[in-house]
Formats: structure tokens, C-alpha cells, sequence
């Protein structure tokens, strides 16, 4: 659908011209055939040539309807393309009134094309360029040449924009006009000032920056800032600009590469992934070297060499720092991998972060497969136990364990685990465990323990041996000398032919003098025990007690073999102690023996229904005489260990196992 205002089409002109004729030899026939049948020749010739008048006529009528008709089309395609072109058209008078132009050129003044038909084109330019514009008008109106100029406009409602007029002379029967191309070109004002600003903050940044810059075209220094040249120590431009990239650096870095090729390489790899850090050693003017880290960030230019800013930072002091971690960091490796102790470190989440070779040798896992990982996952035989010591850890605790065992390896250890302090803060950030192999101290303390058991073993062994070879030998003076004088005298007093008796009384103290002097020589030393062994022995010792009032039941197992004299003393020597106590102290109506040997075991208890005591009040005090202190010295010499289970009121049971 045409827009609106368009004119309508014109007639097909040939059609037109093609019709016309048509009517003129139609008309010409007619005349032709009346003038031959009733006039002279003369007057058909003037009629012929009347006809031949009236076609010409005809045909020039023909051809300047043809013209106006083409005149009309070319008309309305000018007025088409002028009205609907994307460029705004004016169409000026000397005095620069405006008196055509087209929509663009109205939409670009803001109204509508009847408002600014008569108007002058200087209204629509800001005030402070009038002049100018009055300028380029008398320059257009005075040459044949296209005159141009940029300058500023308005808008009918005073919205500013910029504006680039083409101007064009032309003349008309009415008299020269301008015919005036004006472009919008604020987004281009705008983008040149953006860039201008750009670029004038790029140079203001790049000259007065503390960070030195330099910009390299072709491995050439085309450029450098003030910070720079302080930083190779010169003042004076030309000693860097102009200069190869490597001029200021020695020809081999520390590692041993040439510095021509590191900078090559750089360069290709920022051209390449559109920037590089790299760190350089390079040498001031006074000979001083210093380590850079260079940023190199290329520029594209159009179809030029590419232009790489590089930002230099001295680095040397941080390099140092690096460097002295970085040996301090092998020496902490060093020693943690040289001492005897294995080292375990964990962070809040109980991930590995340090393990150092003992602990590899302790735990069976190399670092490098455990670094990074949980501890759970790492070793996932660790009971729960050891992961709330973590957590206790975690929670600021110092925590010390002694002698544990391996559980993935024979021994035992001590662990200290300690929470971990970053500097300022107040929780910890993770845990550092100490683990130290205490197996072979364990030995030595229990050989040495062992050590003074047998030495006090020996020293009790002999103690008990010279109290055995006393009794034994104040029993054979008791027996063989008191016994045997008492009984002489007896036999003496019972009467001897002319000697008379005694009173009756004096025979029977005789006779409890001698029954007491045996039982004193079988209390220090019962010849049965040596006879006929423990079994025997513990019998009569159980018959002698029994008419003192105290009912005992004995329970023997597995002694009809002879065990060591050491064994029997001692196991003989303890029952006796025992059973006395329990007639002294127990107040006690019944007692039990148990005596059982089976697989090279000697169990021995001694249990009564007597009053009973607190084992808890015999802790921590000396027991005097030889009652239990005495028992626990003869257990302890047979290498056994005493228990006392007793509850007032309730009895008491005291027991002890050997190895024999």
C-alpha cells in the first residue's frame, strides 16, 4: 500500500498515443470518401492535405502528452525518492530560509514539515555557531563545490544534537538556492569524545602511574612511564625507549635460559591467549639486579604490528621472602621427615594436610596417597574413640595418650595431640598429632621392672630361705633339745622305782609344755610339708586348726605331684597366714580352702563367712607385722598377684593365681 500523500500513477502514454491515431484514420476515412464522389480534384488535394494537417497536429498533440506524462513520472519519482530518503534534504535560500525539505529533514528538526517551510535554518542552530553557519552559507552560495562543516543543532523543543551539513549550490530560473545533506552524527560526537576521554585517562594513567609501563611494538620499546625509568634507575628517556626488550637484562636468567628466547616466548603465548605473567631478572643502569614480574597484554591495532602494554612490578623483595620460605618450608620438610616421631596435621574438616615419613612407616600409606583426604578415609580402621579426640582437639583441648597399642602393627605408643593456631584467631584450625614409637622404651621399662622384681624376688627368696633354715633349725632345738628334756622329765616324775609321784597336776603342765613345744616346731617348720608335700600338708594344718572351733572345708585338685619346695612353702606359708587371720580377726563360724592345679596354673583362695572390712581403707597404708604385707611379699616372690574381695558384714574372699 503506497504512503500517504503519494500522487496516483499517470497513464500508460503509449496507449494513449496508440488510441489517438486510431481516431484520426477513422476520421480521415470518412472524409476521404465524401470529397471523391461530389468535389473537384482540386478540392480533394486541399482536403487531403487538411487530413494530412489535421494528423500532424494530432501526432505533436500525441507526443506532448507523451512528454507531460513522462514529465509527471519523473516528477513523482523525485518527489518520491526527496520526501522518503533516509538523509535529510533542505532546500535553501540565500538568506538561508528554508523553502523545501523532507520528512527525514523534519524528523530530524523535531516538527512537522509545514512548521519549518519559511522559516530560516539558523534557528535551528544553537546560538554560539550561528556565525559559522552564516559562514559556511556564503561559502556554499559563493563557489561551485560541496562545502561541509560539523557543528551543533537544536531541536524545535531545544533537544541538542550533532549535525554534519553537505552543502550545494544550484541554479534556478528563480535564482541560486543550497541544496543542504544534513547527518546526525551525535553517536559518532559520542564515541569520539568517549575515546578521547579513553584514551586521554590511558596516557594520564599510563605516564603518572606508580606501576611501571612500557609499550613494546616488535619486541622495540616504543614507550615508558616516569616509574620505569625509576625503576632501572635513569631519568633520561632515551636509555629505555627505542631500546630491544631484553637491553636492560643479562643474557642468561638463573635457570640457565637465554633471555632473548624467554621474552619471545612470552610475547607469542600473550598474543596468543591475550595475556602472560612472567618474572624477569633485570639489571639497572647501576648494576644492580632486580627481579620483575612482567604482565604482558597485547593491543590489536588495524593492520599493524600489535602493540603489548607491559606492567613491570618489582618483585625482589618478595622474590627473597619466596625464596626463604620456600627453604624454610624444606628445612620444616627435612626435619619433619628425619625425626623420630610421626607427624599428622588435619584441618577443621579432619582433612590430611601434613604426614611425614615415620608416620608413612607407622600407618603403612605413603604421603602422597593420603594428603588431601579425610582422616576417616585414609585410615578407616580408626575407632570412634580417636575422632572425638579430634573433635576435643578442634575444640582447644590438649590431649595426652600413653602407651597405646598398634592397631595395624605390633607395639605400643604415646600420642599427644595438640590444636593448631593461625595467627589472630581465636579458634583452631586444625590439629597437629604427635605419634611416638615407644615399643622398644616399653621393653626396656618392663625388662627393667622385670629386673628389679627378680632382684627383689631374690633378695625376699633369700629372706624367706634364712627365716626357713631359723625356724627349721629353732624347731630341731625345740624337738630335739626342750622336747626331749621335757619329756625326760616327764618320764623322770612318772616315776622311777623308789622315787614317788608327782602330783597329777604337775604331769599335765609337763604334758601342755611338750604338745606346745611340738606345735611351735610344727608351726616353724612342718616336716610333713617336706615329706609327703602341699597336699598332705595343707590336710594337717586343717586338723591341727579344727579343735581350735573353727570348722574348715578344703578343696584340693591336682596336687598329687609334687610341685617346687619354693612353690609349696610359699602356698603353704600364705594359707597358714591366712587361716590365722581369719581366727583372730574374722570372728568367723565357717572357712574354705580351695587349692586347684591344672595346666600350669595354681589357683589358691581362703574365704570365711565373717565379718568382713573395706578393702578401700588398706590402700595407701602400711600394714605392720606379717599379716597381709606379709602375704602379698610371698605372692608377689611367687610372681602372683594378691585380690581381696571383702564386704562388711558379708565375709571376705582373698585369692591369687600362679604360674608354675
Amino acid at each position: 500500500m503506497p504512503p500517504p500523500n503519494t500522487p496516483a500513477l499517470p497513464p500508460d502514454p503509449h496507449a494513449s498515443l496508440l488510441e489517438l491515431r486510431v481516431r484520426a484514420e477513422q476520421r480521415r476515412q470518412l472524409l476521404t470518401q465524401a470529397t471523391e464522389q461530389h468535389t473537384p480534384q482540386e478540392m480533394q488535394r486541399l482536403v487531403q492535405e487538411l487530413q494530412v494537417h489535421q494528423i500532424e497536429l494530432e501526432m505533436q498533440y500525441e507526443q506532448l502528452l507523451l512528454s507531460q506524462t513522462e514529465a509527471q513520472a519523473a516528477r513523482s519519482q523525485y518527489m518520491d525518492l526527496y520526501d522518503y530518503a533516509p538523509v535529510s534534504y533542505f532546500t535553501l535560500t540565500e538568506a538561508g530560509i528554508i523553502e523545501q525539505l523532507n520528512f527525514c529533514g523534519a524528523k530530524l528538526l523535531g516538527t512537522v514539515r509545514q512548521r519549518l517551510a519559511g522559516r530560516r535554518f539558523a534557528l535551528f542552530v544553537v546560538p554560539a555557531q550561528r556565525l559559522v553557519f552564516g559562514q559556511f552559507l556564503a561559502r556554499v552560495f559563493g563557489t561551485d563545490s560541496t562545502q561541509s562543516l560539523e557543528l551543533q543543532l537544536q531541536q524545535e523543543d531545544g533537544s541538542l544534537f550533532f549535525g554534519q551539513l553537505e552543502g550545494l549550490r544550484v541554479d534556478t530560473p528563480t535564482g541560486p538556492q543550497c541544496r543542504l545533506a544534513v547527518l546526525d552524527t551525535t553517536a559518532r560526537q559520542q564515541a569520539t569524545a568517549a575515546l578521547a576521554t579513553s584514551e586521554a585517562r590511558f596516557r594520564k594513567l599510563f605516564s603518572e602511574s606508580y606501576t611501571a609501563a612500557v609499550l613494546l611494538q616488535g619486541y622495540q620499546v616504543v614507550d615508558c612511564n616516569a616509574a620505569a625509568l625509576r625503576l632501572l634507575g635513569t631519568t633520561d628517556r632515551q636509555q629505555l625507549v627505542g631500546q630491544p626488550a631484553w637491553a636492560h637484562a643479562p643474557e642468561r636468567q638463573p635457570d640457565g635460559r637465554r633471555t632473548i628466547d624467554l621474552i619471545h616466548e612470552a610475547m607469542a603465548e600473550a598474543l596468543h591467549n591475550g595475556s602472560k605473567r612472567s618474572e624477569v631478572l633485570v639489571q639497572r643502569l647501576t648494576g644492580e639486579s632486580v627481579w620483575i614480574e612482567a604482565v604482558l597484554t597485547p593491543i590489536e591495532l588495524d593492520g599493524a604490528t600489535p602493540v603489548v602494554h607491559i606492567l613491570w612490578r618489582d618483585i625482589t623483595a618478595a622474590k627473597l621472602a619466596r625464596q626463604q620460605l620456600q627453604q624454610g618450608k624444606e628445612f620444616t620438610e627435612s626435619l619433619l621427615d628425619n625425626t623420630v616421631d610421626g607427624i599428622v596435621a588435619v584441618d577443621r574438616d579432619l582433612r590430611i594436610t601434613a604426614w611425614n615419613t615415620q608416620a608413612a612407616s607407622y600407618f603403612g600409606h605413603e604421603a602422597a596417597a593420603v594428603l588431601g583426604r579425610s582422616l576417616a578415609e585414609a585410615l578407616p580402621y580408626l575407632k570412634p574413640e580417636a575422632h572425638q579426640l579430634m573433635n576435643r582437639a578442634l575444640a582447644g583441648e590438649r590431649i595426652d595418650l600413653f602407651s597405646r597399642a598398634f592397631q595395624q602393627r605390633p607395639g605400643r605408643y604415646d600420642a599427644h595431640i595438640v590444636p593448631l593456631y593461625h595467627s589472630g584467631e581465636s579458634q583452631p584450625s586444625g590439629v597437629l598429632t604427635v605419634v611416638r614409637d615407644v615399643t622398644e622404651r616399653e621393653r626396656l621399662a618392663e625388662e627393667a621392672t622385670q629386673q628389679r622384681l627378680r632382684q627383689q624376688q631374690e633378695v625376699l627368696a633369700a629372706i624367706l630361705n634364712t627365716q626357713e633354715t631359723e625356724r627349721k633349725r629353732i624347731a630341731e632345738a625345740l624337738h630335739n633339745g626342750l622336747g626331749q628334756l621335757l619329756y625326760a622329765t616327764k618320764l623322770s616324775l612318772a616315776g622311777r622305782a623308789g622315787v614317788p609321784c608327782p602330783p597329777s597336776g604337775s604331769l599335765k603342765l609337763l604334758e601342755e609344755a611338750i604338745r606346745a613345744t611340738r606345735t611351735i616346731s610344727f608351726e616353724l617348720t612342718p616336716g610333713v610339708l617336706e615329706d609327703f608335700g602341699l597336699q598332705t600338708a595343707l590336710q594337717e594344718l586343717v586338723k591341727r586348726i579344727a579343735p581350735a572351733g573353727l570348722p574348715i572345708r578344703l578343696h584340693l585338685s591336682g596336687l598329687a605331684h609334687r610341685l617346687s619346695p619354693p612353690v609349696e612353702i610359699g602356698v603353704y606359708r600364705t594359707v597358714q597366714e591366712l587361716l590365722n587371720n581369719v581366727m583372730k580377726h574374722a570372728h568367723a563360724t565357717e572357712a574354705v580352702v580351695h587349692v586347684a592345679h591344672e595346666n600350669g596354673r595354681l589357683e589358691v583362695s581362703v574365704e570365711d563367712n565373717g565379718c568382713g572390712f573395706e578393702p578401700a581403707a588398706l590402700v595407701g597404708q602400711p600394714l605392720a607385722g606379717i599379716g597381709l604385707a606379709g602375704v602379698r611379699n610371698r605372692v608377689a616372690l611367687l610372681g602372683g598377684r594378691l585380690a581381696i574381695n571383702s564386704r562388711l558384714g558379708r565375709g571376705t574372699i582373698i585369692s591369687f593365681e600362679l604360674d608354675v
